[in-house]
């Protein structure tokens, strides 16, 4: 969950979608009347933008100008420019100009962006007839609701770093669809988007967080996590209360932190369904603080070449409450692999530029851990069930700690039908912790001070007695050919989800599991963790997926490319 944003190449070129479009009259090629450019090309009600042309008036009056349909007022007229106020007016359009009896219509389209910035108080509305700009730190103060209607894009300013705080008291009611999700993104051009663009989303705690009442639903957010190194940052960091069903179908991409955060108190619940974490360079799943969360069908995708070196875990639980978990599904950021396929996407930053990955990469699932400032050993609580954890970590399942390696087993975390494979070492004598983490262990006590420190294996301890007999992940990765001669590691698809963690497919992942797999069946509800009505126990795959890509219609697996003008 580090800072990505200082890696930035200092030469990216700042390219937004705010760009100038401005010709001089002197290269009219002819025209006797009508306009040559427009200076900027977007700007936001209330600004004067600067008409070029030629056969206008030095009177202001005797020029009428209309920016996308609504009149403009003209506060400075000459023969060859016109100054003029940008109207409250539709989102794009076309600026005319009348003088006398000669018209023109300009044909470049003009974008009209309203800012939201500072402190808004009362309820407002974010709807598709504009273009909507976050400008710094934005606040909606208690009391307020903030809508934002189906089908909108809301953009964020790089150069403020913007983001959008939802104060304790306050409400967001993003309810977009399936065919019309709501995006929030950079503000920068297509190809110029890198993690770190802007901050995020924050949902506030306070004494309101336990009846808070927002609504996310149908929702992207893409290139915010900037954040210093002291401080945890994320594409949405939810710091209270989510009513079962209300927070749903969203996707964090290219996060320079975390795709997720939650830190909320401890008299807090936390519902959460149906998200992706996509590309994040920090952790896709952080539950931290007092949070109680329970979730479902929830998927983690790394994309190798601008995964973080350090340490950054698909799903962590440090939280002191319990954190339930069914049908998780992370790709780890190995990806089968980049060094196979090089003609990936090229982002400006790479964190990671050869065939392996640095050793210090991130943890599948991380239990636990220690506070890197004061070394408190944090502990952490997990219930995982009906799961599957796919190609290359540096380790499947750590228990960090003796806080979380104590509480495994002994009425605290449970795994159970949980699948790891795709290069996961299953003995401490295969290969050494030293190797790079596409050779990292399936599960493993981290921090722990014993004869099995590290990510050595603790054999014949309740904790790994337990593991082995509750996860089919040994019995699977000790079939041929995976020790096999003369390469034991050609056999990646034991689960039947080959396309799902191949680089080539990066952009345009197969979720959906083939018949045969074996995460078509096996999954249950029977344990008393898994008895809240929010968890969906009708269905019998393991995994984020069945037959059915929830994702479609909604998702973007490639937002560097997408335009939203």
């Amino acid at each position: 969950m580090k800072t990505l944003h200082y890696f930035l190449s200092i030469s990216i070129l700042f390219l937004g979608i705010f760009s100038s479009c401005k010709k001089n009259a002197d290269h009219a090629d002819g025209l006797s009347y009508g306009i040559v450019g427009v200076e900027p090309g977007s700007a936001h009600t209330g600004d004067t933008v600067t008409i070029y042309g030629v056969g206008f008036q030095p009177d202001n009056a005797a020029n009428k100008v209309t920016i996308n349909g609504v009149d403009a007022k003209v506060v400075a007229a000459g023969k060859s420019e016109l100054r003029v106020i940008v109207p409250d007016a539709p989102r794009n359009g076309n600026i005319s100009v009348t003088t006398g009896s000669q018209s023109f219509n300009f044909g470049q389209t003009f974008n009209i962006t309203t800012v939201l910035s500072g402190e808004l108080s009362g309820d407002i509305t974010l709807s598709t007839d504009k273009l909507w700009l976050l400008k710094g730190e934005v606040h909606l103060k208690a009391g307020a609701t903030m809508t934002i209607k189906e089908g909108t894009t809301i953009f964020a300013s790089k150069e403020t770093f913007a983001s959008l705080i939802i104060d304790d008291g306050a409400k967001l009611v993003a309810n977009g669809t399936a065919d019309k999700p709501i995006v929030f993104t950079s503000d920068q051009a297509v190809t110029r988007r890198t993690p770190g663009d802007w901050k995020g989303i924050t949902l506030a705690g306070g004494p309101n967080a336990a009846n808070a009442n927002d609504v996310l639903q149908y929702m992207r957010i893409e290139f915010a996590g900037y954040h210093l190194p002291i401080e945890p940052g994320a594409a949405l960091m939810i710091n209270r209360s989510t009513a079962a069903g209300k927070m749903a179908y969203i996707e964090t991409s290219y996060s320079a932190g975390d795709g997720f955060r939650c830190a909320a108190a401890a008299s807090t619940t936390t519902y959460l369904k149906n998200l992706i974490a996509f590309g994040c360079a920090g952790t896709d799943f952080d539950f931290a603080g007092d949070s109680r969360v329970i979730a479902q069908f929830l998927f983690g995708i790394k994309d190798p070449v601008y995964a973080d070196q350090y340490s950054a875990d698909g799903l962590i639980a440090r939280s002191s409450r319990p954190i339930t978990v069914s049908n998780l599904t992370l790709v780890g950021p190995n990806g089968l692999s980049r060094a196979a396929n090089s003609s990936g996407p090229n982002y400006s930053s790479q964190m990671n530029i050869d065939g392996v990955l640095n050793r210090h990469a991130g943890r599948s699932v991380h239990i636990g851990g220690y506070d890197r400032i004061t070394g408190t050993d944090l502990g952490g609580t997990l219930q995982l069930f009906n799961s599957a954890i796919l190609a290359a970590w540096l380790a499947g399942i750590s228990v960090d700690g003796p806080r979380a390696w104590n509480a495994y087993g002994n009425g605290g975390s449970v795994i159970r039908r949980t699948s790891l494979t795709y290069n996961l070492a299953t003995s401490q004598t295969t290969l050494s912790h030293e190797d790079p983490p596409q050779r990292g262990y399936c599960f493993s006590p981290e921090n722990i001070t014993s004869s099995y420190s590290g990510f050595g294996y603790a054999n014949g301890t309740p904790q790994y007695d337990d593991f082995n007999v509750s996860n089919d992940t040994l019995k699977l990765q000790q079939e041929a050919p995976f020790f096999q001669s003369p390469n034991p590691w050609t056999k990646y698809d034991d689960l039947g989800v080959l396309n799902l963690v191949l680089y080539s497919k990066l952009h345009g992942p197969v979720m959906t599991i083939p018949d045969g797999s074996l995460l078509g069946s096996g999954a249950a509800f029977t344990e008393s963790e898994l008895g809240d009505a929010f968890i969906d126990k009708t269905i019998s795959f393991r995994g984020a997926f069945g037959s059915v890509d929830w994702t479609k219609t909604w998702s973007n697996y490639s937002p560097q490319e997408t335009s939203y003008n």
